[in-house]
C-alpha cells in the first residue's frame, strides 16, 4: 500500500455520556503521522426497527460513511456485547469492497484473538493495546514493506495465521498524545452525568474474579508495570486544552482505582487546586480510602466518587468474587464520603453463581444502609478472560443465549442461575433501586409491579411489537426512578 491509507474508525457500541477514550488515543496517534480518519459509532441509531431487518438503518448510514469516505482500512474496537454487530459491519464492509482491510481491536479480540481472527471477513486483530502497535503499522503499510511482523498484530496470509507476540505496554504515559475530542459531535462531549472523561492512569491490580484485569496481567506479564500513572503536568495540559477549546466545567476520571496510589493521588490533588476550580467525578474501592483522603480529595474539588458494594454477603464477595472487602469498611466508606461532602454511587452485581434470593436480600439491605446518592444494579454476565465467566461458559448447558448477542450489558441474563430464575433475576434488577429507596411498608406495591414485570419476555425472544412494548416499559421503570427519594437529588442528573 504504497500511499497515505485512510482509516475509518468504528464504535459499534452507544455513547451513552462517556467517550470511548480507547478509540480517541488511537485516532490521535494516527492524526500526528499524517493519517486521515473518521469515526462511526451507533449511538444516533439505538432505536432500532421494530419490525424487519433491525439493521437497517444502522447500515444504510454506515453505507453512506464508506462511499463518502473510502476508506482503505476500517478498524473496529469491539467489546464481547459489541461483537454480534461487529461481525455484521465486516460482512458489510467486505460486500462494499472486499479491498477494505479491516482490523479488529479492543478487549474482545484481546481475550479472544483465536475466535476473532477466524472470522471469515476479519483480516487482522491488534491484541492488547494499541497506542504504539497502530501507528507503528500505518507506517509500514504506507512505506511498503512488510508488515506482517508488528508486534501486538496477528494476521492472515497465504491460509496461514501469523501470531506476534504483545509489545510492551507504554510505560511513558505522558509520550501519549492527548484523545481526540474532534472525532465526535459535541453532544457527546460529557461523561455519564457529569463533566468530560479522561485517563490519568492505565492498569487495576485486584484480581476479581468477574473482571478482566486478571487475564490482562498475565497476558503482560514481564513487559513491563501494569499500573502506571501520567504526570501531574500532563494531566493538566491535557485540562487546560479542555477548558480553553471546549470550556468544559466539570471533568470525569474514567481511571478504575483513582486512588490506588496514595502517595501519588495526594500530590495530584495538592498541585490540582492550585491550578484548577474544575469539580471531579473519580471511582476506586471502599478500602482505599479514609476520612483524611477523603477530606483531601473534596478540599480539591471532588463532587461524586463510585465505589462498588456487588454483593452484601461476605462470603460470596470473598469467595466469589474475591473482593476480600469487609461490610464494616464499606459502610464506613460511604459514611465518611458523605460526612465530607461528597457525593455517592454504589456498584451492585445481582445472579451472582451461587447468590440466593436472601443474598440478593443483604445487598439490598447494604445498600439501603450506606444511602448511595445513585444506586448501580447488574446481572451477573459471564465474559471470557474471566475466571468467574470461563467456570460458567465451560458447561454449555448453562448458557441461554451467547453474551455477543447481548447488546446491553445491565440487564440481559445471558446464563442459567441453578437458584434464581431468569424472570426473578430481571425484577429484582430492575426494581432493585425501589427496594433499596422506598420504605418496607411500600415493599408489597414494588412486589406487585415487579410481578407483572418479570412477565416480560427475553430479549432474544422479543419481536416486532412485543418488542417495542418490552422496551417501552423497560424504559418506563429506567425512568420513574428519578421520581425515587435519594440523600441528594443527584439520581439521573443528566435527564
Amino acid at each position: 500500500m504504497n500511499k497515505n491509507p485512510k482509516v475509518l474508525f468504528i464504535y459499534p457500541g452507544y455513547i451513552v455520556g462517556e467517550q470511548p477514550l480507547c478509540v480517541q488515543y488511537l485516532i490521535a496517534g494516527l492524526k500526528k503521522i499524517d493519517i486521515e480518519t473518521r469515526l462511526f459509532h451507533l449511538t444516533p441509531y439505538r432505536k432500532r426497527p421494530y419490525f424487519g431487518d433491525p439493521h437497517r438503518i444502522i447500515r444504510r448510514e454506515f453505507m453512506r460513511v464508506l462511499h463518502d469516505f473510502q476508506p482503505d482500512i476500517v478498524g473496529i474496537s469491539t467489546m464481547t456485547i459489541n461483537f454480534a454487530t461487529t461481525r455484521e459491519m465486516c460482512k458489510w464492509v467486505k460486500d462494499y469492497n472486499s479491498k477494505i482491510i479491516t482490523i479488529l481491536g479492543g478487549i474482545h479480540p484481546t481475550i479472544e484473538p483465536e475466535g476473532s481472527i477466524k472470522e471469515k471477513n476479519v483480516d487482522m486483530i491488534c491484541v492488547g493495546e494499541g497506542d504504539e502497535a497502530v501507528p507503528e503499522l500505518l507506517e509500514k503499510m504506507r512505506s511498503g514493506i512488510d508488515y506482517t511482523d508488528t508486534a501486538s498484530f496477528w494476521f492472515k496470509k497465504d491460509g496461514e495465521i501469523i501470531r506476534n507476540e504483545p509489545r510492551p505496554l507504554v510505560q511513558d504515559l505522558d509520550s501519549l498524545p492527548f484523545a481526540d475530542r474532534d472525532c465526535l459531535e459535541s453532544e457527546y462531549m460529557d461523561a455519564e452525568l457529569f463533566g468530560v472523561n479522561m485517563h490519568a492512569t492505565r492498569g487495576c491490580p485486584y484480581p476479581c474474579t468477574y473482571c478482566q484485569n486478571k487475564f490482562l496481567m498475565e497476558l503482560y506479564k514481564g513487559k513491563g508495570s501494569f499500573c502506571r500513572y501520567r504526570s501531574y503536568e500532563n494531566i493538566f495540559a491535557e485540562l487546560d486544552e479542555l477548558i480553553t477549546k471546549y470550556k468544559i466545567k466539570n471533568i470525569s476520571f474514567s481511571d478504575e482505582t483513582f486512588s490506588l496510589n496514595k502517595k501519588w493521588l495526594y500530590g495530584f490533588l495538592k498541585e490540582y487546586k492550585k491550578r484548577f476550580a474544575l469539580p471531579f467525578v473519580c471511582q476506586t474501592r471502599p478500602d482505599l480510602v479514609d476520612r483524611e483522603m477523603l477530606q483531601a480529595m473534596k478540599d480539591a474539588g471532588c463532587q461524586f466518587i463510585n465505589m462498588a458494594i456487588e454483593s452484601g454477603n461476605e462470603q460470596l464477595r470473598k469467595n466469589v468474587l474475591h473482593r476480600n472487602i469487609s461490610r464494616e469498611k464499606m459502610v464506613e466508606a460511604f459514611r465518611v464520603a458523605r460526612e465530607v461532602g461528597i457525593q455517592t454511587g454504589a456498584y451492585n452485581i445481582i445472579g451472582i453463581p451461587g447468590e440466593t434470593i436472601e443474598n440478593v436480600w443483604e445487598t439490598i439491605d447494604i445498600n439501603q444502609e450506606i444511602n448511595a446518592d445513585r444506586i448501580f444494579c447488574t446481572v451477573f454476565m459471564p465474559f471470557k478472560g474471566t475466571s468467574l465467566g470461563e467456570e460458567m461458559l465451560s458447561d454449555e448447558k448453562n448458557i441461554l443465549m451467547p453474551v455477543e448477542d447481548a447488546e446491553i450489558y445491565y440487564s440481559t441474563i445471558t446464563v442459567k442461575h441453578k437458584i434464581l430464575t431468569p424472570r426473578l433475576l430481571l425484577g429484582y434488577q430492575g426494581f432493585f433501586d425501589y427496594y433499596v429507596r422506598l420504605s418496607k411498608k411500600f415493599h408489597f406495591a414494588v412486589h406487585g409491579l415487579r410481578y407483572f414485570y418479570q412477565l416480560l419476555p427475553p430479549v432474544h425472544k422479543a419481536g416486532g411489537i412485543v418488542r417495542a412494548i418490552r422496551e417501552m416499559v423497560i424504559e418506563s421503570v429506567y425512568h420513574a426512578k428519578r421520581f425515587l427519594p435519594t440523600p441528594g437529588g443527584f439520581y439521573m442528573k443528566r435527564l
